[in-house]
C-alpha cells in the first residue's frame, strides 16, 4: 500500500446473491443414509445477516477517516495519528466481506454456479448461468459508479486535467494496471478495481473446487483455500516486468489473502447445514467463541495498532517486506471484525435502522467521499494538510451521505431493477 489511494473497497453485493431470508439458516433436504443422525443434511441456503449491512456503514466511515487524515496531515506524528492513517484497513473489511457474501451462495450453487443439476433442481430454482452472475454484477456496480466518473472528470475541479487514458481505464475499471490513470476524485477507486477482479475469478475458484463437496469437505476446501491465500503473499516478490509507474502492491492477487479470509469463514458458516453431531459441536464452539466481542474487538484494534507502530509512517514506497507486513496485520484485522458477526451476528447497535440505512448507502458513501472530501476544504476556507481534522471529517461526512442516498434512491436501485427486467433476466 504507497498511495493513500489504498483505501477501500465497497462491498457491492448487497442483497442480490444470498440476501432472501431474515435468518441464515440451513435447509434439511434428502440426503444419503436417510434417517441416520451420523448423515449430513447437506443442503444450507445462508439468509440475510443485517449485522454484516450495519458493518459496512463502520466500514465506510473508518474510510472516511484515513481519506481525511491524510489530507489533513494527521497521518503522521503521534501513534493515535498514524493509527488514523491505518484505517486504511477497513478496505480489508470490505474485501473479507465480500469473500464472505459471494463465495456463501457460489459454493453450494446458490449464486449462478450450481455444483450438479440435482442440487440446483432440489431447491426448485432454474440452473442459473454464469451469464447471469457477470450481469447482475455489471448492473449493481457499474451505473452509479459511471455517474461518480462523469461527474467527477466533468464538472469538479479536483477531476480536471484528465486524458483520454485516465478517461477510458477509469471507466472501465482497469486503473491499477496503466501508470498515470489514479486521477484526482478517483484514487480510492483502484480498491474497487481489485474487487472486481475477485468477481470476475470467482467462479473459476469454485470450479477448482467442484470435486470437493462443499457440504460434507469443508475442511479439505478450507485447506485449499489458505494454501492460495499463503502463496498470494509471494506475488509483490515475482521479478516482473512492471511498466513504469504500475504499482505491484495494487494489483489484485497481491490481496487475495483477505478474500480468502471471507471465503474460509463462508466454508465454516456452512457447517450450520451439516446435521452430525460433530458439525454441531463445531458450530456451538465457534459460536461460543464469536459471542466474545471485546476479544476480537481487541485484536482487531491490537493489528491496527502494531500495523502503526511499525511504520513506515505517511505516504511512503513500501518495500516488499513492509507491504507483507501490512497485509497481514490488514488480513488479522478485517478476519476479526467480519467473522465474529458471520456466526454470532446478533447485535442492536449493528442491526439499528440508522445502521442498516447507512449501510445500504454505504458503497455511494465509498463511491463518493473523496470527491465531498475535495469539496469540504474550499467549504472551510482551510487548506490541504493543514489539520482541521474534526471540521473536515463532519463537512465531509455531511455531503457524503445525502449525496450516497441519493445515489442509492435515483441511480442504484433504479439501475438495478432496470437491468434485472429488460437484460439480466433475459
Amino acid at each position: 500500500m504507497t498511495s493513500k489511494a489504498s483505501e477501500a473497497a465497497p462491498n457491492v453485493e448487497l442483497a442480490s446473491a444470498t440476501n432472501v431470508a431474515p435468518n441464515s439458516a440451513p435447509s434439511t433436504s434428502s440426503h444419503t443414509g436417510a434417517g441416520s443422525s451420523s448423515s449430513s443434511a447437506t443442503t444450507f441456503r445462508p439468509g440475510f445477516l443485517p449485522s454484516l449491512e450495519g458493518l459496512r456503514a463502520v466500514a465506510s466511515m473508518g474510510i472516511i477517516g484515513t481519506h481525511v487524515a491524510f489530507q489533513t496531515g494527521h497521518d503522521v506524528g503521534a501513534l493515535w495519528e498514524r493509527v488514523l492513517g491505518r484505517f486504511d484497513f477497513f478496505v480489508a473489511v470490505f474485501f473479507v466481506l465480500s469473500g464472505f457474501l459471494l463465495w456463501r451462495s457460489h459454493r453450494s450453487g446458490y449464486g449462478g454456479i450450481p455444483r450438479r443439476k440435482a442440487l440446483a433442481d432440489a431447491d426448485g430454482g432454474r440452473k442459473k448461468s454464469w451469464a447471469k452472475y457477470y450481469k447482475k454484477r455489471v448492473a449493481r456496480i457499474m451505473p452509479a459508479y459511471w455517474v461518480l466518473v462523469l461527474i467527477v472528470l466533468i464538472v469538479l475541479p479536483v477531476g480536471r486535467g484528465a486524458d483520454l487514458k485516465i478517461w477510458m481505464t477509469n471507466l472501465t475499471l482497469t486503473q491499477v494496471y496503466f501508470s498515470g490513470s489514479l486521477h484526482g476524485g478517483l484514487t480510492h477507486l483502484w480498491s474497487l478495481s481489485v474487487e472486481v477482479a475477485f468477481y470476475i475469478t470467482l467462479p473459476l475458484f469454485a470450479i477448482a473446487l467442484s470435486r470437493l463437496d462443499p457440504h460434507r469437505q469443508q475442511g479439505r476446501r478450507i485447506v485449499a483455500l489458505t494454501l492460495l491465500a499463503i502463496l498470494s503473499f509471494g506475488w509483490p516478490y515475482l521479478p516482473l516486468p512492471y511498466p513504469d509507474g504500475v504499482n505491484p502492491h495494487i494489483q489484485p492477487i497481491a490481496y487475495f489473502s483477505w478474500f480468502a479470509a471471507g471465503m474460509i469463514l463462508a466454508e465454516l458458516e456452512s457447517l450450520q447445514g451439516v446435521d452430525t453431531d460433530a458439525a454441531r459441536a463445531k458450530v456451538e464452539t465457534m459460536q461460543r467463541w464469536a459471542r466474545r466481542r471485546p476479544l476480537w474487538l481487541a485484536i482487531a484494534v491490537g493489528a491496527l495498532v502494531l500495523a502503526s507502530y511499525l511504520g513506515p509512517e505517511g505516504l511512503v514506497e513500501l518495500t516488499n517486506w513492509e507491504f507483507t507486513r501490512r497485509l497481514l496485520c490488514g488480513l488479522v484485522f478485517g478476519a476479526a471484525i467480519i467473522g465474529p458477526w458471520t456466526m454470532a451476528p446478533e447485535s442492536r447497535f449493528l442491526e439499528h435502522p440508522i445502521m442498516q440505512a447507512l449501510g445500504r448507502w454505504s458503497y455511494g458513501i465509498f463511491l463518493w467521499h473523496v470527491a465531498m472530501l475535495s469539496i469540504a476544504f474550499p467549504l472551510l476556507g482551510v487548506k490541504l494538510f493543514t489539520g482541521h481534522l474534526l471540521s473536515v471529517t463532519i463537512v465531509t461526512v455531511a455531503l457524503s451521505i445525502p449525496v450516497a442516498a441519493a445515489s442509492y434512491a435515483l441511480v442504484e436501485e433504479p439501475a438495478r431493477r432496470f437491468f434485472a427486467r429488460v437484460w439480466v433476466n433475459r
